[in-house]
């Protein structure tokens, strides 16, 4: 007797909810350029990584991303960045409009996922640059509440620890694009 194999589950980021944009409309919105974001090899797979303690991963055949991770996120924060900060934020790879940008992001995440006792974690760290001066270097993390086998909620968990740095990084560019127009 063979087994029935459970049908995979595909999961992605999504961005903020529109109605806590707190953007401001502008005539002339400054370009911000977000570069590739850099994630570490172990989570850059279509599995979604799941600690089990002692420096053991476990990575879920049947619970996968639905499209590169490092796209989804930068997909999610370029969404998000345009939304909650007065400005155009594009991609830097693959917009023309990248070239006029007044500022550029780097953002390397160095730790995206739930750990063994179900908390999510997201630790990463951002630089946001003027021409080839570096303005602001930062290290964040964030660590919510999730499961350590309900990929529904692991995704939900790790989609609000990048919510919450989207805000908090909206918050470090409104800041530098204050003091820009000073």
């Amino acid at each position: 007797m063979g087994g029935t194999t459970p049908p995979s589950q595909f999961y992605l980021l999504e961005p903020v909810n529109e109605k806590e944009s707190s953007a401001i409309a502008t005539r002339a919105k400054p370009v911000i350029a977000l570069g590739r974001v850099r994630i570490p090899r172990y989570i850059d797979r279509p599995q979604i990584v799941v600690g089990a303690g002692g420096n053991t991963y476990h990575l879920n055949e049947f619970n996968r991303w639905a499209e590169s991770l490092d796209t989804n996120i930068s997909r999610v924060l370029t969404q998000n960045l345009s939304m909650l900060v007065p400005a155009e934020v594009v991609d830097a790879r693959s917009s023309n409009l990248a070239r006029q940008a007044k500022l550029r992001i780097s953002l390397t995440i160095l730790e995206f996922h739930v750990d063994q006792h179900g908390h999510a974690g997201l630790t990463a760290q951002w630089f946001i640059s003027r021409g080839q001066d570096v303005i602001q270097n930062r290290q964040v993390s964030y660590r919510l509440p999730g499961s350590t086998d309900d990929y529904s909620t692991i995704v939900v968990a790790l989609n609000e620890c990048l919510n919450r740095m989207s805000h908090e990084l909206s918050i470090s560019l409104q800041q530098v694009l204050q003091e820009m127009r000073r």
